[in-house]
């Protein structure tokens, strides 16, 4: 099947694109030089699908190119496309944000820089939560290579229209796993309980994270905090880069407190409660504003102005 989309402007599918490659998140997809095309295996309702999603359009005016196709069943248009629209966060409008901050002395410089950059969502959401846990305590390379080797133990390979991919591992297939078999990757012992743990909870039906989708953010949040391994920095992370939502403030993130110590050029870096503070008039918009500080740590290279 194929169809296009139009984001809501302004949507900067290169920048996208580009962080992929910057925080090293392209295990299971496949991105061409230019930054303008999109493939990997998804599940939707459980049907693993090829879709490949190519921007044709500008910052200004986007389309998006999408094509899918079901590998090991049937799946609706519909449903793809309300995948496709999670996944790239098409339905945000970014304008009021931009125009809130557009005269901020401290984050105008930051919002411009990154302006048009949407969250990618990862696919489903136990892939969201296990490559969390994995990056807690460690450093993005060696992240991404523990969530390479996962993917090569449990995940699966197939071949379509003459690319091979990588599908990450379901729940069902991890839960088979040992912990040994983790920590013979590497893995720490914590962390191969952890994920296997947790895998066992989501396939024996114990968890049901598709419930998540209908829940507020505290629920969310007070209903996976009693499971082991997952803090409240775990949760705010899947709240961000698993459901996309656009207002969670991780104010005890490290990383959000360095940036926010450079941006405003603060001699020590901010409590959690001074963060808080600062940020009290950041609400619609706390995830976005926080991804963007995020992003200014990690240097991204800019796009050439595309408009």
């Amino acid at each position: 099947m194929k169809f296009d989309i139009k984001p809501k402007p302004p949507f900067d599918f290169q920048k996208m694109m580009q962080r992929l490659t910057v925080t090293g998140k392209t295990h299971v997809l496949k991105l061409n030089e230019q930054f303008t095309e999109y493939e990997k295996i998804i599940r939707i309702e459980r049907v693993s699908c090829f879709v490949k999603v190519v921007s044709s359009g500008t910052v200004t005016a986007p389309i998006l190119n999408c094509q899918a196709i079901p590998l090991n069943g049937q799946v609706s248009e519909a449903a793809v496309k309300k995948k496709v629209k999670q996944l790239f966060s098409t339905e945000v409008d970014l304008s009021p944000l931009y125009e809130h901050f557009a005269e901020h002395d401290k984050l105008v410089h930051v919002l411009q820089r990154f302006k048009g950059l949407k969250l990618l969502t990862d696919t489903d959401l136990f892939e969201s939560i296990v490559k969390i846990i994995i990056g807690q305590q460690v450093n993005l390379t060696f992240a991404g290579t523990l969530t390479e080797r996962l993917i090569e133990l449990a995940g699966e390979k197939v071949e379509v229209e003459g690319s091979a991919f990588q599908i990450f591992p379901t729940s069902t297939a991890v839960a088979k796993l040992k912990y040994e078999d983790l920590r013979a990757l590497q893995f720490s012992q914590r962390k191969a309980e952890y994920i296997i743990d947790l895998a066992k909870l989501i396939s024996e039906g114990t968890v049901d994270f598709e419930s998540l989708w209908e829940m507020s953010d505290e629920e969310v949040i007070q209903t996976l905090l009693p499971i082991r391994g997952i803090g409240k920095w775990t949760i705010e992370c899947l709240l961000i880069f698993g459901m996309g939502r656009t207002d969670v403030l991780p104010a005890a993130d490290i990383g959000l407190r360095n940036a926010i110590r450079q941006v405003w050029t603060l001699a020590e870096q901010p409590s959690e409660e001074e963060v808080r503070k600062l940020a009290m008039d950041w609400t619609p918009w706390r995830t976005y504003i926080t991804y963007y500080l995020w992003e200014s740590l990690n240097q991204t290279p800019a796009v050439v102005d595309h408009t």
